[in-house]
């Protein structure tokens, strides 16, 4: 029977001693040997077959974190494309990676250029570069794509080229949320494409493909809900849409009739993954394709592949981001964010 697990986590300026984070502050070495032993601490007992990191630093925190793992994860790609902080996506896997695929540029087409600031040059890639691999499961070989997608932070032109995160006015406010939605938009629509073209090549999308990441919407948000695809009213039903469609593991999935057919795998009380000014957020999220739930009458029987998904919400009971910028946080050694995992067998 084969099985698969998968985590996904934001660690939060992951960072390692000497590296600048942003406005010239960094982190101690005491600091970050704290957060590895505290990411070891979470990642160990679970010991996911392919693990999507968000907020890394530089590709030797990566490299410090498989080796502090004990080898469990000899197979690890790091994002190329940065943003202009240095943070950046990862992917861990304790299977070989036998595919990379980046991806950077928007989606050619009518968001392939959205606009900055004035005076800035419009944006033409994502913030964050995404990343796609193919891992040699046992008994199915299986895609991964993760992403991290335009913060609903605003970052606001500061003097001497310093970023600032409080708008100077209402209409800064408004026109800095307004520009943050378009490429977060943009960015999702790229993120959309990329996986109908890596579906397309596999026939009747038989390979499974899992999307995770910090989306920074909530799952029925309008920019979550273009990575999902084609609308399904009932995951019980086969048809032509199945090929392209993704299934949100953190949110409820369709099932004939109203709502209470649905089903939904994230325990009620773990359904949040951040806890930002006391409000909470779904950010976090896997998504999958058909194959990873089973097929259509199985789920009618109410059996599924899924067989648990957990945001750990635990590790946030402590942290509370009363300030606007994200630099305040630096040297913390739990993320501000859940991790996010889910294990299937079939």
């Amino acid at each position: 029977m084969p099985k698969f697990s998968c985590l996904t986590w934001n660690v939060e300026n992951l960072f390692p001693p000497g590296i600048d984070t942003g406005n010239g502050v960094m982190v101690t070495s005491e600091e970050y040997e704290a957060k590895l032993a505290y990411l070891v601490e979470r990642i160990g007992p679970v010991a996911p077959t392919v693990i999507a990191l968000q907020e890394v630093g530089h590709e030797s925190a990566v490299a410090d974190l498989a080796e502090r793992l004990d080898g469990g994860y000899p197979a690890w790609r790091v994002s190329s494309a940065p943003d202009a902080r240095g943070i950046r996506v990862a992917i861990m896997a304790q299977v070989p990676i036998v595919g990379v695929t980046e991806i950077r540029a928007l989606a050619p087409g009518e968001l392939a250029v959205v606009p900055d600031w004035v005076g800035r040059p419009p944006v033409t890639t994502l913030g964050r570069g995404a990343l796609r691999v193919d891992l040699d499961v046992p008994g199915q070989p299986i895609r991964v794509l993760t992403c991290h997608l335009k913060s609903k932070l605003v970052t606001y032109r500061g003097t001497g080229g310093a970023a600032r995160f409080e708008p100077n006015d209402e209409a800064e406010r408004a026109i800095g949320a307004g520009l943050a939605l378009v490429r977060r938009t943009a960015e999702a629509a790229t993120i959309r494409i990329a996986i109908a073209d890596a579906l397309a090549s596999v026939p009747e999308a038989t390979a499974p493909l899992v999307v995770m990441g910090d989306l920074n919407d909530e799952p029925r948000a309008a920019t979550s809900q273009l990575l999902t695809g084609p609308e399904d009213s009932d995951a019980t039903r086969a048809d032509r849409g199945d090929r392209w469609r993704l299934y949100n593991l953190t949110d409820a999935v369709p099932r004939q009739g109203d709502a209470s057919a649905d089903k939904w795998f994230l325990p009620k009380g773990e359904r949040y993954t951040r806890v930002y000014q006391g409000q909470r957020e779904l950010i976090d999220q896997i998504l999958v394709t058909r194959s990873l739930l089973g097929e259509a009458g199985e789920i009618r029987q109410d059996q599924w592949r899924v067989k648990k998904v957990r945001a750990m919400v635990d590790s946030i009971a402590r942290e509370y981001l009363a300030e606007p910028s994200p630099l305040t946080r630096v040297g913390r050694d739990r993320p501000d964010h859940a991790p996010v995992f889910a294990k299937f067998a079939w």
